[in-house]
């Protein structure tokens, strides 16, 4: 159900300086970066394949580390909201589906506030209710008056060609996005790179490549942008609460059942070189003129009808969505480039951009929607956010 394993506490070792110098900005070799990794073994686990329904989950959507130790756990499949104490311990468990007070029509990410309150969000309401420790209702509030953005009201925004996982509130988001601008838009295939911002307001940075072992590369990012560290990171794990000592999130295990884990980072010994996107200039943009706003959104759309249609006859045939766009049968519209972020039996989602336009649009569907994105809409970032476009 749960387990701890305290043993491991005394080989955690944190490092996020660089092995060398920062980043040159000025087309030389990339420095090398300390190589971090997970801890062997995970810190804490929570979750079971199946039997005791307390320690069970749908859909982990979201994991949050409480002033007390604890771990609070938001279930986007079943709506609800669980609590278990710094051993992994089951306290509580709270939530129904409807639209009264205290009620959830969905549930995606969950926030720390005030003193032990808890924020859930709402995708397909907009809104953000506060819950009490002790699961009690306190009040809801419209997510764009925390956010200050009607377009992406909740924490998976798009900024130039980034899609940034976090930070909720304003000025978080215009703190990311000073960090965002110091460095180079990504144009390499894919188009964009998935960001995840941090307790302390730093980033991670994950590169689309997954290693024959299964790994990802995520580059920490501080700051002022300065590249400060890699990580290795196992696929299967999505770091949703990163701080300098741990790491909390879902690990998807081998049957597609979800738990919790909490990770601790090591210095592995070894190093690696900063992406080439983050030190080298980028890809120079077609020598075309952009397509203008309304041109923009009419190859999108012309790109989302014939993928919309090719994922479908995908899952009539093999009962899931797929990721791999050369297995679809799909001609995409000339100068547009697709990836997509996610795929499986529940939904997909895609990033669309533009060689011309520092910028990415985003489209979800099914249950892989971002929270807050209309499943089936285009989403893009706004236009003038780091030119292009």
């Amino acid at each position: 159900m749960h387990r701890r394993t305290p043993s491991l506490r005394p080989s955690i070792l944190i490092a996020f300086a660089v092995s060398a110098c920062g980043p040159d900005r000025g087309g030389m070799e990339p420095t090398d970066l300390r190589l971090l990794e997970l801890s062997e073994e995970p810190l804490l686990q929570i979750g079971v394949v199946e039997g005791d329904e307390r320690y069970t989950f749908a859909r982990i959507a979201g994991v949050l580390r409480r002033p007390d130790g604890g771990i609070a756990v938001s279930d986007a499949g079943s709506i609800q909201i669980s609590l278990y104490d710094a051993e992994g311990a089951f306290v509580r468990r709270w939530g129904s589906r409807g639209e009264g007070p205290g009620e959830l029509q969905a549930l995606s990410r969950i926030y720390a506030h005030g003193g032990d309150s808890i924020l859930a969000a709402d995708p397909w309401a907009g809104r953000i209710s506060v819950f009490g420790a002790d699961g009690e209702f306190g009040r809801q509030i419209r997510a764009e008056e925390l956010s200050g953005d009607s377009v992406f009201a909740l924490d998976v925004w798009l900024h130039r060609r980034f899609w940034v996982d976090g930070a909720l509130g304003a000025t978080e988001r215009d703190l990311v996005r000073a960090t965002l601008n110091a460095l180079p838009a990504p144009r390499a295939a894919p188009g964009y790179r998935l960001v995840r911002v941090t307790r302390d307001g730093g980033l991670w940075i994950r590169e689309p490549e997954v290693s024959a072992d299964g790994v990802r590369t995520w580059t920490i990012v501080d700051a002022s942008g300065r590249p400060t560290a890699l990580v290795r990171v196992p696929d299967r794990f999505d770091p949703q609460l990163i701080e300098r000592n741990e790491v909390l999130g879902r690990w998807r295990g081998v049957s597609d059942v979800d738990f919790v884990r909490s990770y601790g980072l090591r210095d592995t010994g070894g190093s690696g070189p900063i992406p080439r996107w983050l030190v080298a200039t980028p890809d120079a943009p077609a020598d075309s003129p952009p397509p203008d706003e309304q041109e923009l959104r009419a190859l999108f759309r012309d790109a989302i009808r014939g993928m919309a249609s090719a994922q479908e006859i995908h899952y009539s045939r093999s009962g899931t969505y797929t990721t791999m766009v050369d297995s679809l049968a799909w001609e995409r519209p000339e100068g547009i480039e697709v990836d997509f972020a996610a795929a499986d039996a529940r939904g997909w989602a895609a990033v669309f951009s533009h060689p011309a336009v520092d910028r990415v649009c985003g489209l979800g569907y099914g249950n892989a929607s971002p929270p807050g994105w209309a499943p089936g809409a285009v989403h893009c970032a706004p236009a003038g956010e780091g030119g292009g476009g």
